[in-house]
């Protein structure tokens, strides 16, 4: 089902935004590790411009950050939160989940894109919760994983991209730094649309896919799966927040759409991402799913780990 798109900015029509850094300085990370995500932080931070704002957050086993609210990009902002960056020698243990609430607790301004860009190696103490974290917020912030230097735990790095519905960023030495850099900036230099929410009137659905929705922008639509029970009606409302601040809704009318027999893979593409959600839960938390995956897989013959 298709909605009105919202209108494509210009380079100089791009509204401001907000990015929060949080940077993994734990022991694992000291030394070549660490040096390679400082590369990439002053590579990230220093091309921001003068209307966005910024923060940045350091995490072992707590987490303290640069300033109680985002700053401007100044050239003093930036320098002073380089500055910071460089001292680090990392120690200590690794702790997520107290870096991801607070980043998500700072203050922000309404309307405002808002981009969560996690820098770590990737062994880290991970709970449940930090994946929830990422999949139920994606409303509120954009969510982005570095996994920084040679000996990278993929598992995590490409776990947390599917949670936040992005891509995976893998920085093994200091000379990728700067193209990996320039690829996420392109990757997320067009947004359209920020603060999404759908809303669904005298339309019963159920299991929907993705629990929350991230920032539209021209590489990522916005892609719902989900159920309904009984006839389909109503109307599906999806609200945001365009260039400037602007309120953007658009809505479907469900009872002027017929079911397609060619749309019958759409179900199987529902049951295959519900899989893949399950299975990395279960792959890097030590969650059991495998009763659930292994249910969804005969019901619907998709091939899973357990099928």
């Amino acid at each position: 089902m298709m909605m009105q798109p919202p209108k494509r900015f210009t380079e100089k029509q791009i509204p401001a935004r907000e990015y929060i850094f949080i940077v993994d300085v734990s022991g694992s990370m000291n030394g070549f590790p660490l040096e390679v995500s400082k590369k990439l932080l002053r590579d990230l931070i220093g091309n921001l411009r003068p209307v966005d704002k910024f923060n940045v957050l350091l995490f072992a086993g707590g987490s303290n950050a640069l300033s109680e609210k985002s700053l401007a990009a100044t050239p003093e902002n930036i320098k002073r939160a380089i500055h910071v960056i460089d001292n680090e020698h990392g120690a200590g243990g690794t702790q997520i989940l107290p870096a991801l609430n607070r980043a998500l607790a700072l203050p922000r301004e309404e309307g405002i894109s808002r981009t969560v860009i996690i820098a770590t190696d990737g062994y880290v103490h991970v709970e449940k919760e930090a994946f929830d974290i990422i999949r139920n917020n994606l409303n509120k912030a954009n969510m982005f994983a570095f996994g920084i230097g040679s000996g990278v735990n993929r598992y995590l790095i490409e776990g947390m991209a599917k949670a936040g519905m992005g891509e995976s960023f893998v920085v093994i030495n200091q000379s990728e730094a700067v193209g990996k850099a320039a690829k996420f900036r392109k990757y997320i230099e067009s947004p359209l649309l920020t603060q999404i929410n759908v809303e669904y009137e005298d339309f019963d659905v159920y299991d929907v896919e993705p629990v929350s929705i991230p920032d539209v922008m021209a590489q990522r639509p916005v892609i719902v799966f989900g159920k309904w029970r009984g006839n389909p009606k109503g109307k599906i409302r999806l609200h945001g927040y365009a260039g400037g601040g602007e309120k953007y809704i658009s809505t479907a009318d469900v009872s002027s759409v017929k079911p397609l027999n060619s749309n019958l893979a759409l179900k199987y593409l529902w049951a295959r991402k519900r899989i893949e959600i399950l299975a990395d839960y279960q792959k890097l938390v030590n969650d059991n799913q495998t009763e659930t995956i292994t249910s969804l897989g005969l019901k619907y013959n998709l091939l899973t780990s357990h099928t």
